[in-house]
């Protein structure tokens, strides 16, 4: 069942700071009570900034007129304890005219202490730091401010906006990897492609060089030599014959 509706954002700006006004009963941005919602602070990195819910000193803390609460555990968030020191809840804030974010925020009550109502979170290196609050059934049915200070620089501009900023919802949107569907096995080829043959082109061709042959010499038969001159006296002899 839905007690009440929490709304849409008005954003105010009171010197420099911004006041996130969530109305209830609105149609847009919907709330219920038990649910939470997420503050975006936008300042300068690296930097601790004081948070809490503004101008609800007038409220008595208990069931039904109660601020939404800070919850603890939140990451750059700090708060101080129940019992101090409040190291955080006696700062004078910007344009208070010496009040303390003590003096500002709704009193402790048997259900919380009034140190949930406010907290300092510091931001990362882009200059963005988030913070959580949560609503209960004891959460009163009204509009509430969400400012933010620097207590080192009270005149410096601090954006607050509610809901996560795009640049947190890009990149959760980017980290949630993508279903992949497998692709089908590819089917085992059964045929060879048929090699194509690479012509290789024909050598030259280089004559060895040719080896000359000796010419044979044939000697004389010594018979021959030695009859010639016999035969050719013979002949003489027989020519001065009568």
């Amino acid at each position: 069942m839905r007690h009440g509706i929490f709304g849409s954002l008005i954003i105010v700006m009171v010197c420099c700071a911004i006041f996130v006004l969530i109305p209830l009963a609105s149609a847009e941005d919907t709330l219920t009570r038990g649910s939470g919602f997420t503050v975006t602070i936008t300042g300068k990195p690296n930097t601790a900034y004081y948070v809490w819910v503004a101008r609800t000193f007038s409220m008595s803390g208990e069931s039904g007129d109660q601020p939404p609460v800070i919850p603890g555990g939140q990451m750059n968030v700090v708060q101080d304890p129940s019992g101090g020191p409040y190291v955080i809840g006696l700062y004078q804030y910007n344009n208070g005219n010496g009040r303390t974010i003590l003096d500002d925020v709704a009193p402790s009550s048997a259900t919380y202490s009034n140190t949930r109502y406010y907290a300092q979170v510091t931001t990362d290196i882009d200059g963005v730091a988030l913070v959580g609050f949560r609503t209960t059934s004891a959460t009163a049915d009204k509009k509430f401010s969400i400012v933010a200070q620097n207590p080192q620089s009270p005149g410096e501009t601090v954006y607050v906006t509610l809901g996560l900023p795009e640049r947190r919802v890009s990149i959760m949107a980017e980290t949630t990897p993508p279903m992949v569907t497998p692709a089908p096995p590819l089917p085992l080829a059964t045929t060879v492609p048929e090699a194509t043959p690479v012509e290789t082109p024909p050598q030259p061709v280089i004559p060895s060089p040719a080896t000359p042959v000796p010419a044979t010499t044939h000697p004389a038969p010594v018979d021959l030599v030695l009859v010639l001159p016999a035969i050719a006296g013979g002949l003489l002899v027989l020519r001065r014959s009568p």
